[in-house]
């Protein structure tokens, strides 16, 4: 989720209440209300009061909701969007009890300020990409809703292993600091595999989307950072855009690009590209070297640009690289899903996440 759209969701919560109690009282503290509440830093420097023991927490927006659901399932008192069945069969399915608080973009939205005011969350966590403004819009927001707001930034893959450990500290989350180590397990083992192996003699690689699967996403854009990261992303194009949706081109330029390999959403034609006549004499159709990104609960890539690139750069690293890695697949994936989501992984949950995505 953008920022501007998560700061639309906390401008929403302001028939929730009035300013903090530091603010309300001149920012006077007793001793007594000082033992309750503690300052912490946020990503972007603002130091924001916020109780010392924290048990009821919202998400501004969706990519909040997805790392807060892998930290503290059991402290958020809503949703921002709700949760279909196939992730709930992962998440859990205590989870679709939960309120659906919405978000609001551009103005518009059916955002419930009365399901917010009565779970009555004590923190407001945003998580994204900051801006410039955002200090102060969320300063703003902050006397507007009573309610604190920190925002933790979440980006690259290297940001993941910094964000839990803030949520660590926030939350006193011992689960965090465990997400927190793994993250940086997992970068620390994907750069030394990419440190031994030049640019040059790294795959060539179209992510693709869209029915006609003729959406690129461009090389450098903000949803493309596992690709370009691991394997050479033929879609360089001016302007590269953020949007989840990818770049509409044709199926000529896909065919001037030639790609070694081809990698699919799973919303996309795999199923249906082998036997398609127009794709034929592509080089990664021909060969068969043409996959789907798995996508329960979420894509494993992108849209959205969150914690799930973890577990998404562990399989695309495996997918291109197969000679550089020794252990099961299933396993990487079976301890992600149960650390990250508390789920212990069936043999069937992962042959059917799996399809189309490995190699025969």
């Amino acid at each position: 989720m953008s920022t501007v759209a998560a700061l639309a969701v906390a401008v929403s919560l302001g028939a929730c209440g009035g300013a903090p109690a530091a603010q309300q009282t001149g920012g006077q503290q007793s001793e007594a209300e000082q033992a309750t509440t503690r300052v912490v830093t946020d990503s972007i420097g603002r130091e924001v009061e916020i109780p010392a023991e924290i048990e009821r927490i919202a998400a501004s927006g969706p990519v909040a909701q997805q790392v807060l659901l892998s930290v503290a399932p059991e402290k958020m008192v809503g949703l921002a969007t709700e949760l279909t069945e196939d992730q709930l069969a992962y998440l859990g399915e205590d989870l679709g009890g939960l309120p659906v608080f919405g978000q609001i973009y551009g103005g518009k939205g059916d955002f419930n300020r009365e399901a917010v005011a009565a779970a009555a969350p004590q923190l407001i966590i945003d998580v994204g990409e900051p801006k410039d403004s955002l200090a102060e819009e969320l300063d703003t927001l902050q006397e507007q809703i009573g309610i604190p707001c920190v925002h933790l930034d979440s980006t690259t893959l290297d940001t993941y292993a910094p964000l839990y450990d803030q949520l660590a500290d926030i939350l006193g989350s011992e689960r965090a600091a465990e997400l927190a180590d793994y993250c940086r397990d997992v970068v620390s083992e994907v750069e030394a595999v990419l440190a031994e192996i030049p640019e040059d003699e790294r795959p060539t690689v179209a992510y693709l989307l869209g029915e006609t699967g003729t959406n690129a996403m461009p090389n450098g854009g903000f949803q493309a950072g596992v690709i370009d990261l691991c394997s050479q992303n033929v879609a360089v194009m001016e302007n590269p855009s953020s949007s989840g949706k990818g770049s509409e081109v044709s199926l000529e330029q896909i065919a001037l690009w030639d790609p070694e390999m081809i990698v699919f959403s799973a919303d996309s034609i795999y199923d249906t590209v082998g036997d398609d006549p127009a794709w034929a004499e592509l080089t990664a159709i021909k060969s068969g070297n043409y996959y789907r990104v798995p996508s329960v609960p979420y894509n494993w890539v992108s849209s959205p640009v969150g914690v799930n690139q973890v577990l998404g750069v562990q399989w695309y690293m495996r997918l291109c690289y197969p000679d550089r890695f020794e252990d099961d697949m299933r396993d990487v994936v079976g301890e992600y899903y149960q650390l990250f989501y508390d789920h212990d992984l069936t043999d069937e949950e992962y042959d059917a996440l799996m399809d189309g995505a490995v190699r025969e």
